[in-house]
């Protein structure tokens, strides 16, 4: 009787803490399913689990990658407000130009940042400097200059700043013109690179050519050099026979030498 009332109670002690787990069991699932928060939350984890699970079971695709575009020749030109529109990066070529503080820079390396549905795509095209001066992204549509004047000191060194970013990243093109400002000819400047390029192409004789000259020269001038010893120690053997020929007019006495106090 004993053990079966010990058994009974061992029983109802498993089955109470069934019922505990259970009852704890529900109570979360009914704390989830009745809170909306803990609902979005549990989305929320889901998703990400879901992501990090993808992101490291998932094979990259072999998709086919776009080629490489081509590369621009150098642009070398000042514009005006109207002329720099037409360099948008929506044209044939996609070039992209942007003027800052007075300066046109080609862009283009950059276009995924200011062509064509880039985040800074509303400074293609245009003088930026308003823009970056101020920290804004409106197109700034004016068709005349924009000397800056109305901008205050610390707008202006920020447009300095990012001039600097611009001559670190990109070509400069030209400048952009004040109104009845003349362009500049950058043709001289070309001439001048060419000319320079072609003097550093020039092709110097071989150093075996220069040496075969130099060696030549040298034997010539030894040549030389023996020759016109060989002269003179003729002529000195010929000087010294004819003072052996010429008879003695010494008025010393016969068979002794000068004194050397002579």
């Amino acid at each position: 009787m004993e053990s079966t009332q010990n058994l009974g109670a061992t029983g109802n002690i498993v089955s109470h803490e069934a019922l505990d787990e259970t009852s704890f069991v529900g109570n979360i699932i009914r704390e989830i399913l009745y809170s909306p928060m803990n609902l979005a939350l549990l989305a929320v984890i889901v998703f990400l689990v879901y992501k990090i699970v993808r992101d490291r079971t998932e094979v990259p695709s072999s998709s086919v990658q776009k080629p490489a575009e081509p590369e621009l020749p150098k642009m070398r030109r000042d514009f005006t407000v109207k002329e720099l529109r037409q360099y948008d990066g929506n044209q044939l070529d996609g070039r992209v130009l942007v003027a800052v503080n007075g300066n046109v820079y080609d862009v283009s390396k950059g276009k995924r940042f200011y062509g064509p549905g880039g985040p800074y795509s509303t400074f293609a095209g245009r003088d930026a400097s308003r823009n970056l001066a101020t920290f804004s992204v409106v197109s700034n549509d004016k068709d005349e200059f924009d000397d800056l004047s109305d901008l205050s000191a610390v707008e202006m060194d920020s447009v300095r700043e990012w001039e600097m970013q611009f001559k670190e990243k990109y070509e400069l093109v030209g400048k952009l013109l004040r109104t009845g400002e003349e362009p500049a000819n950058y043709e001289d400047d070309d001439d001048d690179e060419n000319t320079v390029n072609s003097e550093e192409n020039v092709v110097a004789p071989p150093a075996n050519v220069l040496s075969e000259q130099s060696d030549g020269l040298v034997k010539r001038k030894t040549d030389n050099v023996s020759s016109e010893t060989e002269k003179d120690v003729k002529k000195n053997i010929a000087d010294s026979n004819i003072l052996l020929a010429k008879p003695s007019t010494e008025s010393g006495p016969k068979g002794e030498l000068p004194s050397k106090d002579c």
